[in-house]
């Protein structure tokens, strides 16, 4: 090969993996890159993370530290359900950004974006308020009325402590068809989870300890310091389409850049499930033994409580005392450690809340009606589970009928027994595979079925649709870490929060969504066309 083809072929490889070719560059003039938008330095190795759409389709990324000093970065690894994507530099003396708990946002509360506005070259500081958390599927976003631009894409969101609490992302179509002006929108910072596990000896017990707050007069103008060290600006060189094997290439180890990559394994030991081993698949001859042997302690209960002269409730089943496996080693950190918990007694709804029933409670003045009546008026519907409504108009029904929302504990026995399995039904991923999407099941029945059609989902209880058809509210406030320090026994979940726990998940979620032990959470204001409840009651 002559010398000059093979200075061209070298110089065409290294733009396309986003690396330098000195000898190249020396010959050839390449593209110059230009700003695609900011991002934050998570770790002093040189580890910056940003939005997916910021670096994608890039043939090369710059990354453009304080003080204009560039640095070409590869793409360790991208999340782009999530919009996330973690970059890798080479450079030393970083001043690494402290990262929050998404969990502990609050309505109202003040936040700091920072960024390039408009790809300029002077870092931008702005100041604004979390105005909702918006909602699409499991996925949320935080919408705040900072003035930004997409400039700032990519940029970190701070609390008043100094902490990362989200980065700034794409404007997104809410599930109301409402698209608010004049807003911009962050991705919580615990969906980047995943990508920090793939940086080495990452400090997971850090999130949430590292920021100061500063009352300051003039705003803390040593706090915007701080951030303004820790927010880069990104350019890139972009492709009609990025090389296939060029992106496979950063991807570490092979392992997906979804969230269901493990991070560090939690501090506090884990029981080990019955059977002396994880739930990685099916083995249907033992979960049938572990059903029988669950319907006879419930049976066994019920039979005693006849003895007392008490009896089911109407519409009710009996979940009976004793311990089982809550948590997920393999789940996401917020579902970790899987630990033993005892539950007391109690009643669970065998179905969810449908529209007649919560139609009862809307006529004798108890309730207020759902805040989209479409399906809720329409008698086709009446036996399919109620949505659209709030956490507090589900525990105002639940109340009305002398019940309560169950805790997120109990939720999750019910669904899943004793043997720390991941879907009610077992470990296999089969039955979520063959399902038809919701939205496919009947035009316009906001994705969801009659109760109890679905018999295949049954719990080992005998309790239906815990998974496959609607989020359900459950009692608990959400907390990220509350697992870490949850009591062996009865949790009511923590005593305060700014979000409360959804349970469940319709077929449009991906299996690890679906998965039992799965934590999703909402503002108590949200409502959404895939979002129910039922009710629980202690047992006297």
């Amino acid at each position: 090969m002559k010398r000059s083809a093979w200075l061209t072929l070298a110089a065409s490889l290294a733009i396309a993996g986003g690396l330098p070719f000195a000898g190249a560059a020396e010959r050839l003039v390449l593209p110059a890159e230009k700003p695609a938008g900011s991002g934050v330095i998570v770790h002093t190795d040189g580890y910056v993370l940003t939005a997916h759409h910021v670096v994608s389709n890039a043939r090369r990324i710059m990354v453009v530290t304080p003080g204009e000093f560039r640095a070409p970065a590869i793409l360790v690894s991208a999340d782009p359900e999530h919009d996330l994507a973690l970059l890798k530099i080479e450079t030393v003396g970083l001043s690494e950004a402290a990262l929050g708990y998404a969990g502990a946002v609050r309505l109202d509360q003040e936040v700091i974006a920072v960024g390039f506005p408009f790809g300029l070259r002077e870092v931008s500081v702005t100041r604004g308020r979390v105005a909702a958390v918006r909602t699409k599927g499991v996925q949320r976003v935080f919408q705040v009325d900072a003035a930004v631009n997409p400039g700032n894409s990519g940029g970190p969101l701070f609390n008043r402590r100094g902490e990362v609490i989200g980065i700034v992302t794409t404007k997104f179509s809410h599930p109301s068809g409402i698209v608010p002006e004049g807003m911009a929108f962050a991705v919580p910072i615990s969906y980047a989870t995943p990508l920090l596990a793939n940086i080495p000896d990452f400090d997971f017990t850090l999130i949430g300890k590292g920021g100061k707050e500063r009352k300051t007069k003039g705003g803390g103008a040593d706090l915007v310091q701080e951030l303004m060290r820790a927010t880069v600006r990104i350019e890139t060189v972009r492709a009609a389409e990025a090389p296939p094997a060029a992106q496979a290439s950063h991807q570490p180890s092979g392992r997906s850049a979804k969230a269901e990559t493990t991070p560090p394994p939690a501090a506090r030991t884990s029981p080990t499930p019955p059977q002396g081993r994880p739930p990685t698949g099916d083995d249907e001859p033992e979960i049938t033994k572990v059903n029988q042997q669950l319907q006879a302690a419930q049976q066994e209960e019920l039979r005693k409580l006849a003895q007392q002269g008490i009896s089911p409730p109407e519409g009710m089943v009996l979940i009976p005392a004793g311990e089982f496996l809550m948590g997920a080693e393999d789940g996401l950190p917020d579902s970790r450690p899987m630990h033993r918990v005892y539950l007391s007694s109690y009643w669970l709804d065998k179905y969810e809340v449908t529209n007649a029933q919560y139609r009862q409670c809307v006529e004798g003045g108890g309730c207020t009606p759902p805040k989209d009546r479409q399906a809720f008026d329409d008698p086709e519907r009446a036996q399919h589970p109620v949505t659209n409504v709030t956490w507090m108009q589900a525990r105002t029904y639940c109340e009305w009928r002398g019940k309560r929302l169950p805790t997120e504990a109990e939720w999750e026995k019910a669904a899943r027994g004793t043997d720390g399995r991941r879907y009610p039904w077992g470990n296999s991923e089969e039955m979520i595979k063959g399902r038809p999407k919701n939205g496919e099941i009947k035009a316009g029945a906001n994705g969801t079925e009659q109760i109890g059609s679905q018999a295949a989902t049954v719990s080992p209880y005998g309790v239906h649709d815990l998974v496959g058809s609607v989020w359900e509210w459950v009692k608990d406030w959400y907390a990220e870490d509350f697992y870490q320090m949850s009591p062996a026994r009865d949790p009511q979940g923590p005593l305060r929060g700014s979000f409360r726990v959804l349970r469940g998940g319709d077929w449009n979620e991906r299996p690890l969504e679906l998965r039992v032990s799965y934590r999703s959470w909402d503002e108590m204001t949200y409502w959404g066309p895939t979002l129910g409840f039922r009710c629980a009651q202690d047992v006297p």
